[in-house]
């Protein structure tokens, strides 16, 4: 069984267009997949392996993986699928990883492929799409929401971007209901297609909230990101395919009539796969079952740790009861034992680690993290103490790194994690995440210095910096991805400060390519 998924090119192909072949390793008899696409799903429901027998398919996650070609190259983005991804047989785990012709690519654990990529020309399409013209619709477009008109793709839906984010002054609420990668819209096999990138408040089209699948759009067709206010009617100008390619479309042919360009937001550049894919939500946390009640092995009722050592007692004496004449003496033990279970549990309750636990519950992040601290001091090698100090110091101390990253306050962002280092003293489970912030104040105050991470280099010493950091991006992946987890999972926010990063260092190294 072969599979053949053609796209037709946005616009004339040139000679040594990329194709990407998948040869099966595993399953031999499962055929060959020829991807001509900038962007290939990869997931249970998607074509082709949909048509794979059941418990391969099942292998994989509905939104498993994407392979996406961009200036030239062929990236694998892993979505965070259950079974997860390898290349070469290292894991891929909600990262982004170049492919190159040979290398062995596992999805699941029941599927492999070897990749080739291949250079062949494809016949230019008699049509092409001029422009998306995103017309506000209903009560929307008398609420001062502008027109969208877009002519290169992808385009992705952002919170962050200017396109949405103009609105946050007049409407703070209705922005908030996007998220920072809340969709894309692209070409596909020659229609324009548009997928949530698993967003909060949903995309919705003609009323009808986007699965896992992206969905065509027509002509007519309305739009909807998050809440009730970015409502849009879809346009599509269609025009036969240009002699030269590199022309600029925006202009009067590419906006209707009935358009107003003075109050019109045009969007004229494409968005990159790179960041549409370079993040996805960080590893739910999922908390153990609770531990099952002790049963007594004679009557199987639940039993606490006084009944236990009760039936201790009554195993030491060969399993017989008490005398009568010697009940007392029992009784009087046990109640002994018991005043000991008791004065324990009150010393349980207030020992240290519980004061962590209520202050982080309270929640009162900073005397938790000094609490923490003190009670480490006394008591290095507890696991559960560094554990809760971890959590308390990222809950106090994160959110006002972040603000001071956003806002371009790198030195104030860096104050903010030498201020967190004495902790290292007595919880060593923080420096590589102290290193991981630090490092990122770095990045993006160097980004800012330069201009923009694309900015043409200056000078050898501006390169040179360049390639250190994205040898220490490359060296130290996977600390990276581990700092990562930690922190998003105690204060979900920074998965945006972590995908702000990962753009700039992508960004990066497509400059330096290009150089």
């Amino acid at each position: 069984m072969a599979s053949d998924a053609m796209l037709a090119a946005p616009r004339p192909a040139p000679a040594g267009s990329l194709m990407i072949v998948l040869e099966p390793v595993s399953h031999p008899e499962l055929g060959s997949i020829h991807i001509h696409e900038k962007l290939f799903a990869i997931g249970r429901t998607e074509a082709p392996f949909d048509t794979y027998p059941k418990e391969l398919a099942a292998d994989l996650s509905r939104r498993h993986a994407r392979i996406f070609c961009e200036h030239g190259a062929v990236y694998f983005a892993e979505l965070g699928s259950t079974n997860g991804s390898t290349v070469n047989g290292v894991p891929v785990r909600q990262a982004i990883t170049t492919l190159h012709s040979g290398d062995v690519l596992g999805l699941g654990k029941a599927l492999t492929y070897r990749v080739q990529l291949e250079r062949g020309a494809l016949p230019p399409p008699q049509v092409r799409l001029s422009s998306l013209v995103l017309t506000p619709e209903g009560g929307a477009a008398r609420a001062g929401l502008q027109p969208i008109v877009v002519t290169e793709f992808p385009f992705m839906v952002s919170k962050a971007d200017d396109t949405f984010a103009r609105y946050r002054g007049a409407e703070p609420a209705q922005v908030n209901y996007l998220s920072r990668r809340h969709a894309h819209i692209f070409l596909r096999a020659g229609k324009l297609h548009v997928e949530d990138l698993g967003s909060t408040n949903g995309t919705f089209v003609n009323g009808a909230r986007l699965d896992e699948h992206a969905a065509a759009l027509a002509d007519g067709d309305v739009l909807a990101f998050g809440g009730r206010y970015f409502v849009y009617r879809v346009g599509l100008e269609w025009e036969a395919a240009p002699r030269d390619p590199t022309l600029t479309r925006i202009g009067a042919a590419a906006t209707p009539a009935a358009i107003d360009a003075d109050r019109t937001t045009f969007v004229a550049a494409a968005d990159s796969f790179l960041d549409i894919f370079c993040v996805d939500p960080g590893p739910e946390r999922i908390d153990a079952p609770p531990a099952p009640a002790a049963r007594d092995d004679a009557s199987g009722r639940p039993r606490g740790k006084a009944a236990a050592m009760l039936a201790g007692l009554y195993s030491a004496l060969g399993g017989k009861r008490p005398r009568p004449v010697q009940g007392l003496r029992y009784r009087a033990i046990a109640a002994l034992l018991l005043v000991v279970l008791v004065a324990s549990a009150i010393q349980r309750a207030t020992s240290p680690q519980r004061e962590v636990e209520n202050l982080l519950a309270a929640p009162e992040y900073a005397q938790a993290a000094a609490g923490a601290d003190a009670a480490l001091a006394g008591d290095p090698g507890n696991s559960r103490l560094k554990s809760l100090g971890t959590e308390a110091l990222l809950k106090a101390r994160l959110p006002a790194w972040m603000a001071a990253l956003e806002a371009g306050q790198f030195q104030r962002a860096a104050r903010q994690v030498a201020a967190m280092r004495p902790h290292v003293r007595n919880n060593p489970e923080l420096a590589p995440l102290l290193d991981e912030l630090d490092w990122i104040v770095a990045l993006q105050a160097f980004v800012a210095g330069r201009g923009g991470a694309q900015a043409p280099s200056p000078d050898a010493l501006d390169a040179a910096r360049i390639e250190q950091f994205l040898r220490q991006w490359e060296e130290g992946n996977e600390a990276h991805q581990r700092a990562f987890e930690t922190m998003s999972a105690h204060v979900p926010a920074y998965r945006d400060a972590y995908a702000g990063a990962l753009s700039n260092v992508r960004k990066l190294a497509l400059a330096r390519g290009q150089a």
